[in-house]
């Protein structure tokens, strides 16, 4: 591919069809990921979370001089996805794949019709951190989908366990990503465990993430940190964590700050042990542990906000342009941690609740990018919803957008 022609990724902007709903669909600024045959049928995936067919008479215009002028070339230029069985710490996901190309795509009745390539740019490379001792999760393969998919390459971390080997292994990162996973052991921010909270710690990932999220901070390396991510960014900085949702809402109706009409008691059936391997106790006597306001927070969605009661800060500064409004309908969220509103961080910023008043996003503005959320919008990312697709992919292109402004 000729040398020089970078293109600045910004995001993906389609252009409406009109009224009528005739006319053809333009995806601008759309990342490529791959081109390849399913079902008898060449495919594209494009935009992170769009596949469509191509048809058969597709014209793909080479727009920059790089070459790639037909199906076969294309399918050359965009090269090939992982060997996910192979994958190890150390590893760099996606030494397949080719640059990133950046093209205008038209899809008509459901085909891409055409494809005009109009930049690349050299893959970025996002690190990711560890999720279990010996290899990696489930969740963890769907973020790394979503970058490779957004154009970065990824490169899975090593365990952390000593300060110094942060500038060995996250030095040449482009960008960051902390998924989510276990729960952390309480003594990490001060308190002694609770009966419903941190149970199945792992404390080997709690030093990882604490060492590898001041590091990211420190060096102003653009960063999404979700779920367990965000309790994490905001322990490393010196904050606290509120143990056990249920029990931290019930505490405030037997105080009146929630109306006990509000509150659904959740049955006290014990509490599991600190490890893996502890059984379930029994509490003595039952704990007073509710959902309010309808809000379940462990698999389950729930809003941020409403239109009246805006569920985003109008001071978010990462958050609020990604969603594009000071709410959304539907976040997916599996947690029984948050971060403390009474413990947060030096130097973050609270930008988002549920409507039970639990932290669903911080911020730490002083830094080009750095968003932790306690939603998953990486589960978005499979959806068969097209809006909740988009929705989980817009902050997986945010991230890149920022790692790809400071080049």
């Amino acid at each position: 591919m000729k040398k020089g022609m970078v293109a600045a990724f910004v995001g993906a902007t389609a252009l409406a069809a009109s009224a009528f709903g005739a006319e053809p669909e333009k995806i601008q600024n759309a990342v490529l990921y791959s081109l390849s045959e399913v079902e008898g049928r060449q495919t594209l995936v494009y935009d992170g979370f769009r596949t469509a067919p191509v048809a058969e008479n597709v014209v793909v215009v080479d727009a920059i001089g790089a070459g790639v002028d037909n199906l076969p070339k294309l399918a050359a230029a965009l090269g090939t996805g992982p060997d996910w069985d192979a994958l190890k710490f150390g590893d760099v996901v996606g030494e397949t794949l080719g640059d990133a190309l950046v093209a205008t795509v038209t899809t008509e009745d459901g085909l891409v019709s055409s494809i005009a390539i109009t930049g690349w740019f050299e893959r970025p490379t996002i690190g990711v951190s560890m999720v279990v001792k010996d290899g990696y999760s489930s969740g963890q393969r769907t973020i790394i989908t979503a970058l490779l998919r957004c154009g970065a390459k990824v490169y899975l971390i090593p365990k952390i366990a000593q300060e110094e080997e942060c500038d060995k292994y996250l030095a040449n990162l482009d960008g960051f990503v902390m998924p989510g996973g276990t729960n952390a052991n309480p003594r990490l921010f001060g308190e002694v465990p609770y009966p419903h909270g941190s149970a199945k710690i792992d404390d080997v990932r709690d030093v990882n993430d604490v060492l590898v999220t001041r590091w990211i901070v420190a060096h102003n390396v653009p960063g999404l940190w979700i779920c367990r991510g965000v309790q994490f960014l905001n322990v490393a900085l010196g904050g606290g964590l509120i143990q056990d949702v249920p029990t931290y809402l019930g505490t405030r109706v037997l105080k009146g700050e929630i109306p006990w009409k509000e509150a659904e008691p959740i049955p006290d059936e014990g509490a599991p042990g600190l490890t893996a391997n502890d059984p379930i106790i029994r509490c003595m006597p039952a704990h007073y542990r509710v959902k309010a306001y309808g809000i379940a927070h462990v698999g389950a969605r729930h809003s941020l906000g409403s239109a009246e009661k805006p569920g985003i800060e109008a001071n978010s500064k990462f958050l609020l342009p990604i969603v594009g409004q000071n709410y959304y309908p539907s976040v997916m969220t599996s947690h029984h941690l948050a971060a403390d509103p009474e413990r947060i961080g030096k130097g973050l910023t609270v930008v988002a609740h549920s409507p039970d008043g639990i932290i669903e996003a911080l911020e730490y503005q002083a830094n080009d990018f750095a968003l932790g959320v306690q939603f998953h919008p990486d589960a978005d990312t499979t959806s068969s919803d097209p809006e909740l697709a988009r929705f989980g992919y817009s902050f997986f292109q945010a991230l890149m957008a920022s790692v790809l402004a400071r080049r």
